[in-house]
């Protein structure tokens, strides 16, 4: 007797271990398959829980301990909160010292204390201890080398520590210690990794450095040429054996880098040109590492030039997981946010007032995509200029005696599975050009396309995405570049406008944007606070040494021959003075003026979820007007105070707090010349500003805090940071 049961008709709970093998896009399409499977996914926690991660481009963490009911009810609230900035606790955190150099990573924070101009400590906050209303720390000393920067991962117990080695032929040592006890780390075969060989008749060099952990891979920049010394990137594989790097070297130097997934990382050249590296196993390959593509930034006007660039993106790729306990889910490393920190003067009036700053942010996957075809660049003169060091494994970066691409197998590592940029015809100037249309239903009612939910206008025409890629973990395919397509950059028109998001900036003393995942953090200054400052207070020249701030009695005033970085209030790069970019110092007022807390949140979903929250609000707002602002007092002089406040971006100052917006419309920045053009970009967010004020000059975050720091005498860090959880 033949019996044969059909899917349907198993048990429920079956079904459910069935489908959980499934991938998310396939489980959303069994969702349209018919009623019963329907109500199976609607009914399971776990099910809702698989969708909500992918949606929210998290991970799930295996070793939880919750409940998958439990589990979905946090990470629905916790994004709740994040799209209304809906705070749900806040703590301080007491420092012991402060300093120039610290660090935030996997929920602990960790600064230095320098004494003599050298790190002679560090301490390091375990976060969660804090909001739990305990406060651990622990505090590494070290007496025996020269520290001058650390990072660290607290999810692999892993902390490195640069030192300058005046008796070594390298000039910098990478000590690999363990977080928790100071050691050699037991994962390392070797405790130290030297770096940057030293040439002779020069024992050091005065090069700014950078240095960030991606999984069992370091990166290490020098970023700043030294006379005929080249800038020096190189990449580290630390759980390897020696030989155990590949480098890329630049006489024309190397503004900054950032790993844009396991195995590619981008180098910024201080001419404006973004390159991509891929690496693959093993690192010391003398093939290692292999140019991608360049991309170009807009064009500047005659007489201006770049004066620096930075890039930022948390967390790194191939973040192994959570540390802290009972935490249920993690940010995607693949799905994060990049920010480009761009800094234009005019060589010839060196001061404040003729640096331009702009900041953009982008989807690392636009830049693994270059188009199959390239056009033409702008045509910028590109410095030949070679390595006088060309080792095995290094590679100089206007190298023509570099390896052919063309000559490489199809072993070669490229994301080829991602969708093509378009070829079609440039971007046009106009913000008026209609970008495609935003986001639809998200509901599980909707059809199974809407599951990654990215209505991004990131192409010209019709064509695919870079940023419409499944949210499934990705594997890297093989393919041959040929060397015309590495050596002709991909102009910006023809990859920038549709998949950046461009913004005025101010000039910062930290470089570093705070993002996490695929949200920004920063701060804007109230405009009531700021009218009463300048009418009530008065307003001295920029530029002259800011007043002590009576508030600021926990600032750091040990006197031990350190921390004189930051007395003076000015930034040095290329030896020319800058004043600190925050407004207070630039007003040269007392005190810190109240800010709003500003998100910004680039998924796809956060977007139609706060459309849909937003015409909600809207339709019941229509029954109940909100009321109008007092007006400021009559005798505040107007025009002064419009004169003082539009010196800085529209988008430093605010009105009000507590309103959240959806941008889906291109943008066309005022350049005021620096560039050739105004700059035009679509890239899709959603915006939320807190309704209180805080008292702060700088903000950090990760998936679920907001560290506010502030700065008192002499602008240097105030020992109290004030911790929001969502």
């Amino acid at each position: 007797m033949d019996v044969r049961v059909s899917f349907l008709q198993l048990p429920v709970e079956l079904i459910c271990d069935i489908l959980q093998l499934l991938s998310v896009k396939n489980l959303l399409q069994c969702n349209l398959v018919c009623k019963r499977l329907r109500r199976i996914i609607y009914q399971s926690s776990a099910l809702l829980y698989s969708i909500e991660l992918s949606r929210c481009r998290m991970r799930s963490a295996m070793s939880s301990d919750l409940s998958f009911a439990t589990r979905l009810q946090n990470l629905r609230d916790r994004e709740n909160a994040w799209r209304t900035l809906n705070l749900n606790s806040r703590h301080k955190l007491k420092l012991a010292h402060s300093g120039t150099v610290y660090e935030f990573a996997g929920g602990v924070y960790g600064t230095g204390k320098e004494i003599d101009r050298r790190t002679a400590y560090i301490t390091f906050y375990d976060l969660p201890s804090v909001t739990s209303g305990a406060q651990r720390s622990i505090t590494h000393t070290f007496s025996d080398i020269n520290v001058v920067d650390f990072t660290m991962d607290p999810a692999q117990d892993l902390l490195v520590l640069v030192s300058i080695n005046l008796d070594s032929q390298y000039i910098y040592d990478l000590h690999l210690h363990t977080l928790s006890t100071n050691e050699p780390h037991p994962l390392a075969p070797a405790p130290i990794l030297p770096c940057y060989r030293k040439e002779p008749g020069l024992n050091l060099t005065d090069g700014a450095i950078r240095i960030q952990i991606s999984g069992d891979t370091i990166g290490f920049l020098v970023k700043e040429a030294f006379l005929f010394l080249q800038a020096h990137f190189e990449v580290f594989k630390w759980r390897a054996v020696f030989p155990n790097s590949c480098i890329v070297k630049s006489i024309a130097g190397i503004d900054d880098f950032t790993f844009l997934s396991q195995d590619h990382f981008l180098l910024v050249q201080p001419d404006g040109l973004f390159n991509v590296y891929s690496f693959s196993d093993p690192i010391s390959n003398p093939l290692n590492p292999i140019l991608r593509a360049s991309y170009e930034l807009p064009n500047l006007s005659p007489a201006y030039n770049f004066w620096y660039i930075s890039l930022s993106s948390n967390p790194a790729p191939c973040v192994p997981g959570p540390t802290e306990e009972n935490k249920a889910y993690y940010c995607s490393p693949s799905d994060r946010l990049h920010a480009c920190c761009i800094y234009v003067y005019q060589p010839a009036l060196p001061n404040r007032d003729t640096v331009y700053p702009f900041v953009f942010f982008f989807h690392p996957k636009t830049l693994l995509d270059p188009p199959n075809e390239r056009k033409h660049s702008s045509g910028k003169a590109r410095m030949n200029i070679f390595s006088p060091w060309q080792g095995s494994n290094t590679v100089d970066v206007h190298d023509d005696n570099a390896p052919s691409h063309s000559t490489l197998d199809n072993d070669s590592p490229i994301f080829s599975d991602l969708p093509s940029f378009s070829t079609s015809p440039s971007v046009p100037s106009s913000p008026h050009v209609s970008p495609p249309s935003s986001a639809s239903s998200v509901s599980l009612d909707g059809p199974s396309s809407d599951l990654l939910n990215f209505p991004t206008p990131q192409t010209i025409h019709t064509s695919p995405s870079s940023m419409l890629f499944d949210i499934s973990p990705s594997h890297s395919s093989r393919t041959t570049l040929s060397k015309a397509q590495c050596q002709f950059p991909v102009p910006w028109d023809a990859w920038g406008p549709q998949n950046t998001r461009w913004f005025r900036e101010h000039l910062s003393k930290d470089w570093q944007r705070s993002i996490y995942g695929l949200r920004t953090a920063d701060c804007v200054v109230d405009r009531a606070a700021l009218e009463s400052l300048i009418h009530h207070n008065g307003y001295r020249s920029a530029g002259a040494n800011p007043d002590v701030d009576a508030n600021d009695s926990d600032s750091d005033s040990e006197v031990d021959g350190g921390d004189e970085s930051d007395e003076d209030g000015f930034i040095f790069i290329n030896e020319v003075a800058f004043s600190v970019g925050d407004i207070e110092s630039q007003l040269g007022c007392t005190g810190t003026l109240p800010k709003f807390l500003r998100v910004r949140d680039f998924n796809p979903y956060s977007i139609s979820k706060v459309m849909e929250e937003i015409t909600s609000e809207e339709n019941t707002s229509m029954q109940n007007p909100p009321s109008t602002l007092v007006p400021c007092a009559p005798t505040v002089d107007r025009e002064f105070v419009e004169r003082e406040i539009n010196r800085f971006s529209p988008d430093m100052v605010r009105d009000q707090g507590g309103h959240r917006r959806v941008v889906t419309e291109p943008t066309n920045i005022n350049v005021r010349g620096v560039f050739t053009q105004n700059i035009v970009s679509w890239l899709p967010y959603v915006e939320a500003i807190s309704q209180d004020t805080f008292n702060v000059n700088e903000v950090m975050m990760d998936d679920s805090r907001l560290l506010l720091i502030k700065r008192g005498r002499g602008r240097k860090l105030v020992k109290t940071i004030n911790i929001l959880t969502l």
